[in-house]
Order: C-alpha cells, then sequence, then structure tokens
C-alpha cells in the first residue's frame, strides 16, 4: 500500500533522528501564497551549529523521475509567483532513486527521503549529502516487470524503431508481426510506467526513446533477474559432426528453432565457439528432428534450450551461411538485441561481445525489413 501525503510527513516526525545534523520545527501544512499558490508545508529547518532555513516542502508520495520533474518545476512556479525567494525548495518523498536524484540536482532542488537519504543545498551556507540507504518503502518503488517476460517487448519495440510510433496501435502492430504476441492493456500499461520513468515521450504524434542506452540497461537487468527466476532447462547432447545441425535446421520451420548464444555470435561473426546452443519450443520433437545427437548431460556440447516466450522469438530471422564453400543454408537466428541480453548475463566472457552488440543496436536500430 503506498502512503499518502499525511503518511509521508507523519513518518517523517516519526523518524527524525536519523537526519541529524538536521532538525525541524515550525511546521505548518497547505500554506496559501495567494489563490493560485499553494504548499505542501513550509517547515524550519536548523543544522546543529545554528545555522537555519525555511523550506518550502512538496510531498511525493510516488517519487517517479515524472513526478519529480514535475514537482521541481511546481516549487521553482510557486516560489516564483510567491515572491518568497528566501525559501529553499524541498522535495519529501518516501524514497529518491537513482534516476530522480540527477533530475533535483539538475533543477536545483534539495530533498529528503524517508529512507534516510538528503541532499539539502543552501548556497554559501548549508551542504549535506547522505546516500546509499536502502527503500524502506518498496511499494512505492515503480513496476520493475515491465522489463520482464511479454512485457519486455514494449522496450524492444521502441530501441529497435528509433523514429518511434504514431500510436499505440502502431506499436502493438509492430510487435505482433514479428513472431511475437501482445496484448492492447499490456502495451498501454507499459507505456504508461515508461514515461513516469522519463525513459520515453508520449506527444500528440510520436511514442519514442529519450534515452537508449538506459533503456537498454533497464532491459538487461530485466533479462537477468527474469531468466534467473525462471531457471530454464537446458538439456545436452553429443554431436560428431556439428554441420549436420546446420542442414536440418535449413530444412526445419524455423519457427520451431533459433540459434542463441554463442552460437549466434559465431553466425553473426562476433566470436568463436564450439558449443551450439538452440532455443526449442518442443524438445520431443527437437529429438525427432535431430536424431542424430546422443545425450550426453556432462560433456555435451550441443545444446537445447526448451522455452515457448514470445519474446524469444521476436524479431528473429534467417542468417545466410556458405558451408564447404558451395553449399547455402539459412539458419534462424535470434535478433540482435535478444543476443546482447542474452550476453550481458552470460559472464564472465558475453559483456565484451555485449558490447559489439550495443555498438550495432546503437548505430542501427531500425529492424524494418
Amino acid at each position: 500500500m503506498r502512503l499518502t501525503e499525511e503518511q509521508v510527513i507523519k513518518q517523517l516526525w516519526e523518524s527524525a533522528d536519523q537526519y541529524k545534523p538536521l532538525t525541524f520545527a515550525g511546521f505548518e501544512e497547505t500554506l496559501l501564497f495567494s489563490e493560485r499558490t499553494k504548499a505542501d508545508a513550509v517547515v524550519r529547518i536548523s543544522v546543529e551549529d545554528g545555522l537555519a532555513f525555511t523550506a518550502l516542502v512538496e510531498i511525493v508520495p510516488v517519487a517517479t523521475p515524472k513526478n519529480i520533474l514535475q514537482k521541481s518545476r511546481s516549487l521553482r512556479a510557486q516560489l516564483t509567483e510567491a515572491g518568497k525567494s528566501a525559501f529553499v525548495p524541498v522535495i519529501l518523498a518516501p524514497y529518491v532513486g537513482g534516476a530522480a536524484a540527477p533530475i533535483l540536482a539538475r533543477e536545483g532542488i534539495s530533498w529528503i527521503d524517508l529512507s534516510g537519504n538528503m541532499r539539502v543545498s543552501v548556497p554559501g551556507k548549508i551542504y549535506i549529502e547522505r546516500t546509499g540507504n536502502k527503500n524502506k518503502f518498496p511499494d512505492t518503488a515503480p513496476i520493475k516487470k515491465i522489463f520482464e517476460g511479454t512485457s519486455s517487448l514494449v522496450s524492444r519495440a521502441l530501441i529497435l524503431k528509433p523514429d518511434g510510433f504514431s500510436s499505440q496501435y502502431e506499436l502493438l502492430d509492430f510487435i505482433n508481426s514479428r513472431s511475437a504476441n501482445i496484448t492492447p492493456g499490456t502495451v498501454s500499461r507499459v507505456l504508461g510506467s515508461l514515461e513516469n520513468e522519463l525513459l520515453i515521450t508520449k506527444d500528440r504524434s510520436r511514442i519514442y526513446v529519450n534515452d537508449t542506452e538506459r533503456l537498454l540497461d533497464k532491459l538487461a537487468d530485466g533479462y537477468t533477474n527474469y531468466t534467473r527466476r525462471k531457471q530454464r532447462r537446458v538439456y545436452k547432447f553429443a554431436v560428431q559432426k556439428p554441420t549436420c545441425v546446420s542442414m536440418r535446421l535449413n530444412f526445419n520451420t524455423p519457427s520451431n528453432y533459433l540459434a542463441c548464444g554463442f552460437y549466434a555470435t559465431q553466425i553473426k561473426g562476433l566470436a568463436a565457439t564450439d558449443e551450439v546452443t538452440i532455443f526449442v519450443k518442443d524438445l520431443e520433437q527437437a529429438k525427432k528432428d535431430f536424431d542424430f545427437i546422443i545425450p550426453d548431460s556432462e560433456f555435451g556440447d550441443f545444446k537445447l534450450i526448451e522455452t515457448k516466450d514470445t519474446e524469444i522469438w521476436f524479431n528473429s530471422n534467417e542468417v545466410q551461411l556458405t558451408m564447404a564453400s558451395v553449399i547455402r543454408v539459412s539458419i534462424p537466428v535470434v535478433d540482435d538485441l535478444e543476443l546482447y541480453l542474452e550476453m550481458m548475463s552470460d559472464a564472465p566472457r558475453g559483456p565484451k561481445v555485449a558490447k559489439l552488440l550495443k555498438e550495432r543496436i546503437l548505430g542501427v536500430r531500425d529492424c524494418e525489413r
């Protein structure tokens, strides 16, 4: 359950000791400066050495970057309209996270959170910064699962099309036309969360990414957490001639198989490996299609990973390979973005390859075929 403004104020007074050397006094709620300007609170704040200031406080129960930015600008507007230049603008929230703190610093707004973190600056008089305490109110944190599973398709699509989309329906069609499936409700929910995090902009004509690199980082964290929880089962087999695998992939239905992991990096010319790793939708059918493989759970270098997760097949394609200088085969492969996420979670070697993929994704992101 998220805190109300009244509960935020109550928590501040009950945990006042954690803010030393700051002390609070003279608290006044909902101070009306004018007919149009109203502060959430005005607080007299002093420091142990005798310095003091009056804070104009804006309470932010849910401190998403979007909320923080809006409230910061609201504070500035209040001070300007009321002519209260002697007041120090302060944001009060349950928790100010890593994305919100830089916004406040850029806007020149001091802040205090109920988790014991703060950055209070009064030019020429006071500067106190204390960070690193964990969020004591996780219910007020942004939804992280938007970067996992099917929900992650929205962020993936936005990264792949840097020019953005004219509507949610165009975004929905883009995803569902590329071997994936997502509902309009999921798209709407994820877009709302991404906008609150200031990762995207939604205006009258476009929906587009503000910070592609940061969005990639969010996706990588979500992918690692998701795969760790799911613990996909890996089945190992021995195969004498890896070229036989390529030939069978060429003749079988590509929608059932996808080269992945370091095998995919080799196909894409990014790394070399002796292992062959493939996503499969149906393990028993795969055993029939690759009837020459022998189970070898200890030393097998042919790996099948059974999964029906829709995001795996999103935007996959086929890569043409030449074998024995004359035979050309088509290998179904995960797209660069899926492979990037796989490499980021495959330490210690994977992140080095991920760096090359990241450059490619940021450089050429439009996947129109």
